[in-house]
């Protein structure tokens, strides 16, 4: 699961991402499912009454809330209605194919780059370009 740093101005939306980890695909396998909500607020209320949530356990102070496939659903769909442009890429360099998310091949070229130089201080971005092939995942 690769997640993305985005915000959404759509503070319902917002939170449903949040919860599952800031997935590239909401649709697919996430690392995490989970929201918690302190005390008896209105954000507590709208969760328990929206089809986009459902409880997943109470405590003294608050309560847990996972997300639903209808949750999922809903957020894959603001996320293609705003045009968000994350995507997963493939950057092969050296014999190796390393996945990474960005929001064009430029992007995702020297994201991954950045990785390798850290290990290795040789490595100019020019000789990594003219030796790394990226294409759409």
């Amino acid at each position: 699961m690769t997640q993305v740093n985005r915000y959404l101005k759509d503070k319902a939306m917002d939170h449903i991402d949040h919860a599952l980890g800031r997935p590239v695909d909401p649709l697919a396998e996430t690392y995490r499912n989970y929201f918690y909500v302190i005390g008896d607020t209105d954000l507590r209320r709208s969760m328990a009454s929206c089809p986009h949530w459902e409880s997943a356990g109470k405590t003294d102070s608050g309560e847990y809330f996972s997300v639903t496939d209808e949750g999922k659903s809903a957020l894959a769909a603001h996320l293609k209605a705003i045009g968000d442009k994350h995507r997963h890429w493939i950057v092969s360099y050296a014999g190796y194919e390393m996945e990474v998310v960005a929001t064009t091949a430029a992007k995702a070229r020297y994201s991954k780059w950045l990785d390798i130089s850290d290990t290795d201080d040789s490595l100019t971005f020019a000789r990594f370009q003219r030796n790394s092939k990226v294409w759409p995942a």
